[in-house]
């Protein structure tokens, strides 16, 4: 039986975590928080106030976050009938990931030359893609310190049993 513990290196978690909390950083120099609060006139923190260097920091920190996503969705689903179940804050983590992922991706297309969206849905786009970060960092705020799996049903011959239906 695999354990969430083996199933996710420390690392892979320290990444996530990593690039989620620059994300956010980023995501709130892509609105002109920074410069109207001055706190991009602190020294070393001028990078805040340059919309592309924060637009261009936000996009690496998105191909981080999802390449961690990946793998880690990929060591999940290869761990086949004696992977760990999720629990309720873990729905709710892969529910919460895969939205914000999701509206950041429609917003790169966005800005592409065959944008899918009207100019006016943009708006309620970049609002969705706020309130999915802010419904994350409440989330783990909230509940982001119960664990995300739990051990596997086993059948009474002691192996994996039917978690999926």
């Amino acid at each position: 039986m695999t354990t969430a513990r083996g199933l996710f290196p420390r690392w892979q978690k320290r990444l996530l975590l990593a690039s989620a909390l620059g994300l956010g950083l980023t995501g709130m120099g892509q609105m002109p928080i920074f410069s109207r609060y001055y706190i991009a006139d602190l020294p070393g923190l001028a990078w805040l106030g340059d919309f592309r260097v924060t637009a261009a920091l936000h996009l690496a920190l998105a191909a981080v976050l999802l390449f961690v996503l990946g793998a880690m969705a990929t060591a999940y689903l290869g761990a086949g009938r004696g992977r760990p179940m999720l629990t309720g804050p873990g729905k709710w983590r892969v529910a919460l990931y895969a939205a914000i992922a999701a509206t950041g991706l429609v917003r790169v297309l966005q800005n592409g030359a065959a944008p899918p969206l009207g100019p006016g849905a943009v708006r309620y786009l970049d609002w969705g893609h706020l309130a999915l970060a802010m419904g994350l960092l409440a989330f783990a705020l909230g509940w982001g310190r119960q664990a995300a799996t739990q051990p596997a049903a086993l059948t009474t011959d002691g192996k994996p049993g039917k978690e999926w239906g």
